[in-house]
């Protein structure tokens, strides 16, 4: 990690990020002169209108997981330093403040925290709210929808992350705003969700094309039913996760999702991720965290699934050591020498590499999970087993990474076990805590049959640690090794394992009436690591 000037979590002038959005996304922009020109309508200034508003959809799409920072600070701290780890993806080997911080469950080292909360209001919501005010005046409505998609993916991983959030009161008051509990901002995304669903089709319905929408979507290119797709999917996930909270709700959105007219996510050419274009240059900050920083390696957890199950994704996920193993790391290690640790294996990431947000295995995995409880998960396709959605989760996760000659000895493996974790490095091998097997039971007990589902989801997400998370959270699978080291003075219990991030510093700094009233009245416990969010209720 290095030292980077962090912005002021406050809430930023919204002028200023309107001003800011429009001319560079004007000064990035090939052939402005054809953008603006109407292809929607015959009044020419339509374009032009779309510019006023579309110049704020890549705003939000690259900080909805944070990749706008010059460097990896911002995503490092917001991703790779809590949910990345916390879901046992990957090790942090980094000696901050004498190896006591989040790796070691000490929340309160520094600033981490405040990361992905200040992105999120200051490039997701503050545009959000400008495509808001704007999109009606100029015409463009499903501007406006789209928005709303983008807002919940990047505000569910704040709520997930926190619990209560300013969300309903966001750009009413001047600075900061009024938390609203987190099952009243669930029910936010539901009804969101549910009308941009309902908008955007109207609007595929109506017209032939995207128009100059193309100009400016770096996930779907303008393509209006994709993004429908998407957001159903993405009610799917959000519905999956109160399902412990709330199981008639999660019934009731989960079914809706998945049997829309347009359906869920099905096809690997559906899945949603941030990639260069449109006059931006992505780059995957993972490159910098494991290659320039060196602070980041394989997980132990992931080692042990991976080695144990004879998986072929074990490659694609991380590099081989110079020795041409495979070796990771347990987290919360007290390191006294980094240059130890270096040699292990890196995330195989490069920086071309897509920043993915949601794929294609992972509706099918949530699918499974929803047959399994007795829900209506047919869909489109007309899968409706739990066998069959969980063995197709699987086939197009292999079949995403280029491994689908191995998919029928794999899902017929009834046999391979999780391994031990051998550790190279240190003293801290470990037997696994999983014995779950890889094939279908129809046999086994729908606890056991939900940590299959879980276990196969979290392998086919990586990277995304953030959402793998949350599902570890919320399941308890899969099972993965607890840290080393607990410096949370008794406020995580080392079993059960961190449940959330306390807020930002910054936010008692300057909205610290709107905090300390959630943290009193909403919250359901103290702020720190331990306390667990209204979901998480298993």
């Amino acid at each position: 990690m290095r030292k980077n000037k962090i912005h002021n979590a406050g809430y930023v002038c919204s002028v200023f990020l309107a001003c800011y959005s429009l001319l560079f996304f004007c000064a990035c922009t090939d052939n402005f002169e054809n953008i603006n020109k109407n292809q929607d309508r015959a009044h020419g200034q339509t374009a032009y209108d779309l510019l006023l508003v579309g110049g704020f959809i890549p705003t939000m799409q690259t900080d909805v997981i944070p990749t706008s920072d010059v460097g990896a600070n911002e995503y490092q701290r917001a991703q790779n330093l809590t949910g990345d780890i916390f879901s046992g993806y990957m090790a942090a080997i980094g000696q901050w403040n004498g190896s006591s911080n989040n790796s070691t469950y000490n929340m309160n080292y520094g600033d981490w925290n405040d990361a992905g909360f200040n992105v999120a209001y200051r490039s997701v919501m503050s545009s959000w709210n400008q495509i808001k005010a704007k999109s009606e005046e100029y015409g463009v409505p499903h501007i406006f929808y789209l928005a709303q998609i983008i807002k919940i993916a990047s505000m569910h991983r704040i709520t997930d992350n926190h619990g209560p959030i300013p969300y309903s009161q966001f750009g009413k008051g001047a600075m900061g705003a009024a938390y609203d509990s987190q099952e009243a901002v669930y029910q936010s995304f539901f009804k969101e969700l549910t009308e941009a669903v309902t908008e955007l089709g109207k609007f595929v319905s109506s017209s032939s094309n995207s128009g100059p929408l193309a100009k400016y979507d770096l996930v779907y290119n303008g393509n209006i039913r994709n993004w429908i797709k998407f957001a159903n999917t993405l009610k799917l996930r959000l519905a999956m996760r109160v399902v412990y909270a709330d199981p008639a709700l999660a019934k009731k959105n989960a079914e809706e999702a998945v049997n829309n007219s347009y359906g869920v996510i099905t096809d690997n050419m559906e899945n949603a991720a941030i990639k260069s274009g449109k006059g931006y240059t992505i780059s995957h900050p993972l490159i910098v965290i494991w290659g320039s920083y060196k602070d980041t390696k394989m997980g132990a957890s992931m080692e042990s699934f991976l080695k144990g199950y004879g998986d072929p994704r074990l490659g694609k996920y991380f590099q081989p050591t110079a020795s041409g193993a495979y070796n990771g790391a347990r987290n919360g290690l007290v390191i006294s020498d980094k240059s130890k640790y270096e040699a292990l294996s890196n995330p195989n990431v490069g920086a071309a590499d897509p920043i993915q947000w949601m794929c294609a295995a992972e509706a099918y995995f949530l699918r499974a999970e929803g047959v399994a409880r007795g829900w209506n998960m047919s869909g489109v396709d007309n899968l409706s087993s739990a066998k069959d959605l969980y063995n197709k989760g699987i086939e197009v996760s292999f079949a995403q990474y280029g491994v689908s000659s191995s998919y029928a000895s794999y899902v017929n493996n009834s046999d391979s076990v999780p391994a031990r974790f051998n550790d190279i490095v240190d003293s801290n091998s470990a037997s696994p805590v999983s014995t779950i097997t890889v094939k279908w039971d129809d046999a086994a007990t729908s606890e056991k049959n939900l940590e299959r589902i879980i276990t196969q989801k979290w392998l086919a997400m990586y990277p995304e640690g953030q959402e793998a998370w949350s599902e570890f959270r919320r399941t308890g699978y899969p099972k993965i090794f607890p840290v080393v080291t607990n410096y949370s003075s008794g406020k995580i219990n080392t079993d059960i394992q961190v449940r959330r991030v306390p807020y930002p510093k910054v936010e008692y700094a300057s909205n610290r009436a709107n905090v300390t009233d959630a943290v009193n009245t909403l919250l359901g416990g103290p702020d720190n690591g331990g306390t667990k969010v209204w979901w998480d209720k298993k």
